[in-house]
């Protein structure tokens, strides 16, 4: 049975995140209009759905 390498799974992982923001920039940086701030009420919903999640 093959061990599988932790650290190359975490470098797939950084390089499709990273890709991911990029993406997520240039959308923003080429549609400012579709920002909309972070409020309150958006902290407090996910506060509400996170509520029971239990992290290993």
């Amino acid at each position: 049975m093959e061990v599988p390498n932790v650290y190359e799974a975490n470098k797939d992982e950084r390089i499709i995140m990273s890709l991911f923001l990029d993406l997520l920039i240039k959308d923003a940086m080429q549609n400012p209009s579709k920002l909309v701030p972070y409020t309150q009420e958006m902290s407090d919903e996910m506060d509400d759905l996170l509520t029971n999640v239990i992290i290993d």
